[in-house]
Order: structure tokens, then sequence, then C-alpha cells
């Protein structure tokens, strides 16, 4: 395998983008197998959480991985995860998304409301159907009676398909486009549609690139894919947090409801102008301390 070790680092993009759908179809054809085969030991939430995990850890962690070693030599310097993530940063951002919730939902609830034209009426069904699948299986996946439960399912959606997805849209994805068009908005905008496209929830749509945008901005802002990792876990754990206290049939819940009112336009104007103000705070922090670490460590 050693032979293999930074193999690729002066391949051409299209190389690697082919070298990692490979890998991704490997992995997916792996897990696959994996999980008929943990049908026959676990069932009903139980074979959910596990499948989950097999998931996260095969179809995520392990490609990304994998195309670090084979495009960079080291993966934890080449997935940009040799740093631990400063305090302050984890604060801001933690303020970001609590922030947030206002405009968000405001933006979920335009997209959602969106109706095609009549022409394409076969589409919008498939979507709702698509929607509706969707759904009904996080209500399966977020049956939580106590916090044993709780606790599993923030491990599970929160922290690991935070690290999975960070690796492989932000640490992978994302790097070959900025190496591809040298254009950091370029490939923070792509990927982002990438990310959003692949969950097949179009009414979902526009809020997912929003914040897989804002992840992106994180990664290039600061150097360190564990921001990017720590929204994203911290945004999954919100959800999970909420269908534990409202369950998940509950589409009044604290974290859902408020922005999506008409007496909530305050709100709304206090939410976006908060979030705005605080993004660009984040922004120059990060890249102060970006430049910073820089000039002190040059061999970087």
């Amino acid at each position: 395998m050693h032979i293999l070790y930074n193999h690729f680092a002066q391949s051409s993009f299209t190389v690697k983008f082919l070298i990692f759908i490979g890998i991704e179809l490997l992995c997916l054809c792996f897990v696959s197998l994996l999980t008929v085969f943990l049908s026959f030991i676990f069932s009903g939430i139980s074979l959910t959480r596990v499948a989950l995990t097999a998931q996260d850890i095969i179809l995520f962690i392990l490609p990304a991985l994998c195309a670090a070693y084979l495009f960079g030599g080291n993966p934890v310097k080449y997935l940009q995860a040799d740093r631990s993530p400063g305090i302050g940063a984890v604060i801001g951002i933690v303020l970001c998304m609590l922030f947030s919730i206002p405009m968000m939902n405001l933006i979920i609830e335009w997209n959602e409301s969106i109706i095609l034209p009549e022409a394409l009426s076969n589409i919008e069904n498939w979507l709702k159907a698509q929607e509706a699948s969707a759904q009904e299986m996080t209500r399966h996946m977020l049956q939580m009676s106590n916090i044993g439960d709780l606790t599993i399912m923030i491990l599970i959606v929160g922290v690991l398909t935070g690290i999975g997805e960070e690796f492989v849209f932000r640490g992978i994805v994302q790097r070959l486009f900025l190496e591809k068009f040298r254009n950091r908005h370029i490939a923070v905008w792509t990927t982002a549609i990438i990310f959003s496209a692949i969950h097949f929830q179009f009414y979902g749509f526009v809020p997912r690139m929003l914040l897989g945008a804002f992840f992106g901005y994180l990664l290039v802002w600061s150097g360190n894919i564990w921001l990017p990792v720590t929204a994203h876990a911290l945004n999954n754990s919100l959800s999970v947090i909420g269908a534990y206290i409202w369950g998940t049939d509950n589409n009044d819940s604290l974290f859902d409801a408020v922005g999506t009112s008409s007496g909530d336009a305050g709100w709304i104007v206090v939410s976006t102008s908060i979030t705005v103000i605080m993004i660009w705070i984040l922004q120059r922090r990060l890249k102060w301390q970006k430049d910073s670490e820089s000039l002190h460590l040059p061999n970087r």
C-alpha cells in the first residue's frame, strides 16, 4: 500500500475526481452488502442505528482518508485536521448557528412552498414522493425514548455524520474544485450545490446549500476542517434534540416555528442582521488567526 502513498498528488483534477468516485462506489457496494448481513443480526431501530454508523464510517470517513492518502500522503494534513479548533471560534460558530434559526426557518418555509409549472407536474410529484420518503426515514431514525437514545443519536447523526460528510465534501471535493478553478468562491459554492443535491431533497435544497456554503467558507477562512465539522455536528444535533423534546411529528417546535409566522418579521430582521454581523466578525477573526499561524509556522 505504501507504493500508493502520495502517488496521485500531481495528477489532474479529472483523474483525482474519478479515483475518488471509484473509491466511493466500491465503499457503497461494500456498505450495501454489509447492511444486508447486519439485517440478519439486528432489526428495527437497532438495525437503523448500526447501518447509519457503518454508512458514516465506510461511505464517508474511509473514502476521504483513502483519497487523502493517495492525493496528499498524510491524510490528517491533507484534510486540514491537524489542529484543534480554538474555543473562541467554536463559540462564534455556535452563536451564528443559533441566531440564524429564524432566518433559516423562513428560507426553509419558502423552499417548501415552491410550486413547479404544470408542465413539470410529474417531476414535482416525484420530488414530493422523495421528500415524503426522506421525512418518513428521518422519523423512523429519530425514535428516542430516553437520554441514552438521545446521546446515541447525537453521536451518530451529529458527530459521526458531521465528521464524515465534512471530510468528504469540504476535505476532498471542495479541495479538488479549489485546485481546478483556483477560485475559492467557485469551489465553495460548487461543493455546496453538490452537497445539497446529493441528499435528494428538493424542498430543502436552498437552506442546505446555504449551510454547505457556510461550512465551506469556515474551512477557507480557517484552514481547519474541525470548524465546519463543529458547525455541521451542531446543526444535526439541534435537529436530534428538537425531535427528542417535541417529537418528530410536531411541526410547531421552538426550533422549527420561530420565524415562520406573520408576526415574526422582527425576529427575522434581528436574526439576519446579527447573523451577518457575526459571520463578518468570524471571518476576520479566523483569517487573522490563520495568517498569524502561517507567519509563526513557515514550514506548514
